[in-house]
């Protein structure tokens, strides 16, 4: 009479079978090798040196390098390529890099913008809204504002820079978010971030800009405060500037600091 266990290797046996031709299948069949790199999100960087530096290569299996952690096993993504993005691009803020089965693997990446520099011994450092390091230049970008008033303490590609008084660069930080968040409305064309010059901090919560006004190409200071309201105003300033508004007012300070939307002529 034959025992149970006896009864039973038949059964695990096929079974193993079928697992081991699965898996042969997996590591055999084409659709599970990289025929295809799609790089999404692009604005300065360039897609072949992407490509390059992911350390992705075309015919790979699609299993090697997934993972890294626990969430990236889960959302299908490679950790390795991911870190040695960020690694060789310091304007790189975001990179996400998953397979999109089968035979294909995207690259999504969000690059930092810059949107003011501080002046340096070497030249100019180039700062994303959040602060972080993207470039050194060793003279002045265009279309950009510098900001005046603050000497950089340290500071390395990627990485937030540091300054002798934090707080102001805080404070025109929050400036620039501002700007760049009313330039996202889409009721007029004009940009109200090109127009700007110089950021000068004042103190405390308080700031002038200098902008020059596309049509009349005047110069105009701009009193601001950081408070609830800094986004409507500069709403407002952008599209004062866009109708002509404040063209030809000669020399003064507008002031919109508080509940004001004041000119003051010098």
């Amino acid at each position: 009479m034959k025992s149970t266990g006896s009864r039973h290797w038949p059964g695990i046996l096929v079974t193993i079978l079928l697992l081991a031709t699965l898996a042969l299948l997996v590591w055999l069949l084409p659709v599970f090798h990289l025929g295809e790199i799609e790089v999404r999100g692009l604005r300065a960087l360039d897609e072949t040196g992407i490509k390059a530096v992911s350390g992705l290569v075309l015919d790979q299996h699609l299993l090697k390098g997934l993972g890294g952690s626990p969430t990236h096993i889960l959302q299908l993504r490679y950790a390795f390529a991911e870190n040695n993005l960020k690694a060789a691009y310091p304007s790189i803020r975001t990179a996400v890099v998953r397979m999109d089965f089968p035979q294909k693997i995207i690259i999504d990446i969000e690059e930092r913008v810059e949107v003011a520099y501080l002046l340096v011994p070497d030249g100019c450092a180039v700062i994303d809204k959040s602060g972080y390091l993207i470039n050194i230049l060793p003279t002045p970008p265009l279309g950009i504002p510098v900001i005046n008033g603050l000497k950089v303490t340290s500071m390395a590609l990627g990485q937030a820079v540091s300054v002798d008084v934090p707080a102001v660069l805080n404070s025109a930080i929050s400036l620039m978010g501002a700007i760049i968040d009313a330039d996202k409305d889409e009721r007029t064309d004009l940009k109200l971030l090109p127009t700007i010059r110089t950021i000068l901090p004042v103190g405390g919560r308080n700031l002038y800009m200098a902008l020059v006004l596309p049509e009349s190409r005047d110069e105009l200071h701009v009193a601001v405060e950081i408070g609830p309201d800094l986004r409507e105003d500069m709403l407002w300033l952008r599209f004062a500037i866009s109708q002509g508004a404040l063209d030809n007012r000669g020399k003064g300070v507008l002031d919109l600091t508080g509940t004001r939307r004041t000119f003051i002529p010098d």
